[in-house]
């Protein structure tokens, strides 16, 4: 009979260790990342909303009118609000951009149109201004111009 610990049981082993020795010295690393912020940067905000293009399946040339209902956890005026919006080739298409979008927990409709110019697939998203600085909301979708 062996004694001592083999085969892969000797990697738990090694890691329940390394786990004691964590918290005994207070490692940060093996906690890691952190999910949640606990102290947000000043003026972040969270956004939560939903964004549509109209027609779903536009015509090239034709006017598509974005549609973003949004809300924010508080009040909140986002210097610059648009939809972003990249060809397959990687040009800009963006929407014409909104000044000074006041925010609040209750939904609020915001709408801007604009053509797209040429038959393909084109990534949009809704992206908006706080601080000088340009934060773009996930999800990136797609649609298909004909």
């Amino acid at each position: 009979m062996k004694s001592g610990i083999t085969g892969p049981r000797w990697i738990y082993a090694a890691l329940a260790v390394l786990g004691v020795l964590a918290v005994v010295l207070g490692l940060s690393w093996w906690r890691g990342p952190a999910l949640i912020p606990l102290d947000p940067p000043t003026g972040q905000v969270t956004i939560a909303g939903q964004l549509v293009l109209d027609p779903a399946a536009p015509a090239s040339g034709g006017l598509v009118t974005a549609r973003a209902t949004l809300s924010a956890e508080r009040d909140v005026v986002l210097s610059a609000l648009t939809v972003k919006v990249r060809d397959e080739a990687g040009a800009f298409h963006d929407f014409p951009t909104l000044v000074d979008a006041e925010l609040s927990p209750e939904p609020r409709v915001f709408e801007t149109q604009r053509e797209l110019p040429a038959p393909g697939t084109y990534t949009y998203y809704l992206a908006y201004q706080l601080d000088g600085t340009w934060v773009s909301l996930p999800p990136w979708l797609r649609v298909t111009v004909r």
